[in-house]
């Protein structure tokens, strides 16, 4: 990894949640200065492997660029099933991070079974889903993300004051609606992998449906866990959950944690403006 987003999760935040308005204000996600002056392009490799059992599911390869005002994202996911994510998004960096838009396509065996598009400018959202298309328009909030972008921007709720943040996000389930997320941190901790350990910061993603909404249906809805590295600016690493609709129970982790975020790049990261 060489940003800070290990590989931000191709979708893999399709929460399973019960429907809410999204009700409350939200935060702006502001962007650092290491992101605002990259140069190239940078390519991370992740391993996804079952929570229970550690069995091989697939990987995922990221590619991050940014051109002008515009950070570019795009991330091929391969399942060992057979099935393949490709993602595409954008978010404009000049006033705070704000969505722009996103494409994904799922493939099996070479056919496409699944399609989303969100054109957060205009707030036009299609999708395709066992065959049959279908569109939707919303009102967007400027804190209205969706899954490759989370691991973007959550980068920051572990140096705010309050190490806690509160967003917007597309969710398909397999219909697009539009969700209240609440993240906070809650515990520093070495993150291991094999013979390997990394020092970092464990946020805790989860929907934010108001007071009663929240005691009621607590049970059903999952939580994700992301974890940044301790550096300056703080880096994605690692994340646990449910990816997609339905999907397995897993953990995203790097292929390589020997070489991880607060240990690549130090030549490149030398010539950007600190945070």
């Amino acid at each position: 990894m060489t940003v800070g987003w290990r590989a931000v999760l191709a979708s893999a935040f399709t929460l399973v949640m019960v429907a809410t308005p999204a009700w409350a204000a939200a935060d702006v996600f502001s962007v650092p200065d290491s992101i605002r002056q990259m140069r190239g392009t940078h390519e991370d490799v992740h391993v996804l492997r079952a929570l229970t059992g550690g069995a091989s599911l697939g990987e995922q390869r990221f590619h991050a660029s940014v051109d002008h005002d515009r950070l570019l994202l795009d991330i091929a996911t391969h399942f060992t099933d057979g099935e393949q994510w490709d993602e595409h998004a954008e978010m404009d960096l000049a006033h705070g991070y704000r969505a722009r838009s996103f494409y994904k396509v799922g493939r099996r065996n070479g056919a496409v079974v699944a399609e989303q598009h969100v054109d957060f400018t205009t707030g036009e959202v299609s999708w395709m889903h066992d065959g049959i298309q279908q569109t939707r328009s919303f009102t967007f909030t400027p804190d209205t993300f969706i899954g490759p972008m989370l691991g973007v921007v959550l980068a920051d709720v572990p140096e705010r004051a309050a190490r806690a943040a509160s967003l917007h996000s597309v969710v398909f389930r397999p219909d697009a609606e539009v969700y209240m997320l609440r993240a906070e941190v809650i515990d520093e901790e070495n993150f291991r992998i094999g013979n390997a350990s990394e020092p970092t910061t464990k946020v805790r993603l989860k929907a934010d449906l108001g007071p009663v909404q929240n005691v009621m249906f607590a049970s059903y809805i999952p939580t994700h866990y992301f974890w940044f590295t301790r550096e300056d600016p703080p880096e994605f690493f690692a994340f646990e959950g449910t990816l997609g609709s339905g999907g397995p129970e897993l953990r995203m982790i790097p292929q390589h944690p020997d070489a991880s975020t607060a240990k690549v790049d130090r030549t490149d990261r030398a010539t950007r403006a600190p945070r």
